[in-house]
Formats: C-alpha cells, structure tokens, sequence
C-alpha cells in the first residue's frame, strides 16, 4: 500500500507578540510580516510551493481576530470534517 502523502499546513495569522503577521507550519513560525496581504501571499506561495514538490499543501489564512478567514488547499482535497 503507497505512503499517503502529509499535508504541509501554513497559517497566515496575528503574530502572538502584537505586531505585525506571522506564517507558521506546525506551529514554529517560518516568516514575519509587517502587513496581512504580505503574511497571506507568503502563506498561500508556501502551499503551492509544497504542491509542486510533489506533496500536499494548504494555505489557512486568519482575520485580524484570530478565527479562520478561508482556506485553500493544493493537491487532493482534504476529508469533509464537521464545522
């Protein structure tokens, strides 16, 4: 039976020191960011980045309060999950 490939997980949210955005991937923050769009697009070329190594990638981009914006994933869709 083949490996079922990880999913690499970028978020795109509030940097926890109150300033400015932060990209992180299981929870170690891998870039900061002055500005939201800047933090996003990080994000969201991370996932793609993933993708096109050959894995699975997903961008989670936060608002300003924390709770999750949208999601965008590359590769296979992830399950349904209630919520």
């Amino acid at each position: 039976m083949a490996k079922k490939p990880t999913r690499d997980v970028f978020h795109s949210a509030p940097s926890k020191t109150g300033a400015g955005w932060d990209v992180s991937k299981g929870g170690e923050v891998v870039s900061h960011h002055r500005r939201q769009e800047t933090a996003e697009k990080a994000a969201v070329k991370a996932g793609n980045k993933s993708h096109d190594g050959g894995g699975l990638g997903q961008a989670v981009l936060h608002k300003r309060d924390g709770t999750i914006r949208e999601e965008r994933t590359y590769g296979a869709d992830p399950e349904k999950t209630p919520g």
